[in-house]
């Protein structure tokens, strides 16, 4: 593509000298630069795109944009000026791709908690109606054929514009994706159009370490409502919205003021509500009741918290036009969702669940449905993440001791801090007549033995923290470790214990 087409549709405050190459890729990596591209100077958290202008034209780069005036040692390159790189960048590769999003439905959800349960439920009910769909989510991006393992819930804007465009090539009529606030805040979705968005939830002191209170978190969730889904160019576009969250009020306003149609969602009152909620060991049954008719649901999935992911898919299918034979059809179909509340049945007398509670809130719903179920005792297995909110950590630890009947506190991505040094900080947090509710075991392989080796006929034995997770990372190092797969080694070396 030439750069004069390239460049169109971008805001540009100065062009010098005035150019017109092919380009034949972008990025904001100087690593990836190769001939022909265009290189797009991003300022980082860590570090300064503008730094490695020379390098990339070295490589064979056609042309650079920069938000700062820059010495460059080959002057016949196109050196484009713009106020906001991120930005710029998000509209280059819109550009590139030629605007994939606008020929495809986007579904995009937000909040703190349920978002990859619902683009599952999503998937299945738009599949069942005949849709062909792709999936992008904190587990993995979904894209035609391929599987691709997740490096962040949302990926960065030219791996997420060319995903577009490779389902538009496929015919694809849908791409169901998680919409986190860091690639709010970054403009990862500028020039994504979205048809509906989903508002779960949102909960306090959960990503401060990036935005640093809570008026920033929430401000970047609310950018997905009053600016990408209001700027979308896409007619009759959708907020759904869990009416029943404290935070409500602020998305609807959002949604209102844009024109946009609402649907919401709650327990007992919204457009789409639940009744008659029964917990079984297997599932759940309800009733959903909505404008379009009742819905009778078994669910497999377990924990009450899962009824308000399943009303946000029924009511954003009700909201696209599906039928509820589908809905029903697509929410009963699915079964296990990776590393959310994951059964690992190696025949074993008690329970063992794998999830990816991490947060304080989502730790809290975990324990509450373990709750529900009458097993003997909860044995709980978890840690805190390194390199991240640290106020959430003595939190955890008196939602641990105070639900569990006893905890072993892990290591579990401790990053670039000291695993001793995190548990430290969740101990804080537990009450002095609970000292005996708990131990450590700083090697998580080692904790997640011990807890089985604790469990007894009947206990509930809960895993929590990684999840669908294949890795833990260790200051600069990736290291394989899946708990699912850990927990099958230890069972199955146990096996003999259970037959005599």
């Amino acid at each position: 593509m030439k750069l004069k087409e390239l460049i169109k549709n971008l805001k540009v405050a100065e062009i010098t000298p005035l150019a017109n190459p092919d380009i034949t890729g972008i990025s904001c990596d100087s690593r990836k630069v190769k001939e022909g591209y265009l290189f797009v100077a991003v300022r980082g958290c860590k570090d300064d795109g503008h730094r490695y202008l020379n390098e990339v034209l070295e490589k064979g780069a056609r042309a650079v944009v920069v938000e700062k005036d820059t010495f460059l040692l080959k002057k016949k390159i196109a050196k484009i000026k713009v106020k906001d790189s991120r930005v710029a960048l998000a509209y280059l590769s819109s550009s590139f791709y030629h605007a994939p999003s606008e020929h495809l439905k986007v579904i995009g959800v937000t909040g703190t908690n349920g978002k990859t349960t619902i683009t599952y439920l999503l998937d299945s009910i738009l599949k069942k109606a005949g849709y062909k769909t792709g999936l992008i989510g904190t587990i993995a991006y979904r894209i035609g054929g391929r599987v691709i393992a997740a490096h962040a819930t949302t990926p960065g804007v030219i791996a997420l514009e060319g995903f577009l465009a490779e389902l538009v090539r496929e015919k694809n009529d849908y791409l169901i994706m998680e919409v986190s606030s860091h690639s709010l805040d970054q403009h990862r979705v500028e020039k994504i159009e979205f048809d509906a968005c989903i508002f779960t939830n949102l909960t306090k002191f959960e990503h401060l370490d990036y935005h640093h209170n809570m008026k920033g978190y929430l401000s970047a969730k609310l950018l997905l409502f009053r600016k990408y889904l209001a700027e979308s160019c896409k007619k009759e576009k959708k907020a759904i919205i869990n009416i029943d969250d404290p935070f409500a009020s602020h998305f609807l306003k959002a949604a209102r003021k844009n024109e946009i149609k609402i649907t919401t969602y709650g327990m007992k009152r919204g457009d789409v509500t639940a009744r008659n909620y029964l917990a079984t060991e297997l599932g759940a049954s309800f009733k959903i009741v909505t404008s379009a008719g009742d819905l009778q649901i078994f669910t497999r999935l377990r924990g009450r918290f899962n009824l308000y992911n399943i009303l946000a898919a029924v009511a954003c299918s009700i909201a696209e036009g599906i039928d509820l034979r589908f809905i029903k059809e697509g929410l009963e179909e699915i079964g296990t969702i990776p590393g959310r509340l994951e059964n690992i049945d190696c025949g074993q007398p008690f329970e063992v669940l794998v999830d990816y509670a991490h947060t304080e809130s989502a730790l809290r719903k975990v324990l509450l449905f373990a709750r529900e179920i009458p097993f003997k005792r909860i044995l709980l297995i978890f840690g805190c993440g390194g390199d991240r909110d640290t106020r959430k950590r003595a939190r955890m630890g008196k939602i641990a001791t105070g639900l569990a009947d006893f905890s072993i506190i892990t290591s579990d991505n401790p990053r670039n801090e000291e695993p001793e040094d995190i548990i430290r900080e969740i101990e804080r947090g537990i009450r002095r007549g609970y000292r005996k509710k708990y131990k450590v075991v700083v090697n998580r392989e080692e904790a997640i033995r011990q807890g089985l080796a604790l469990a007894k006929k009947g206990d509930l034995l809960l895993i929590v923290g990684k999840g669908h997770e294949t890795y833990q990372i260790l200051k600069d190092t990736i290291i394989p470790f899946d708990d699912r797969l850990v927990v099958r080694k230890i069972l199955e070396s146990m096996a003999k214990e259970w037959n005599h």
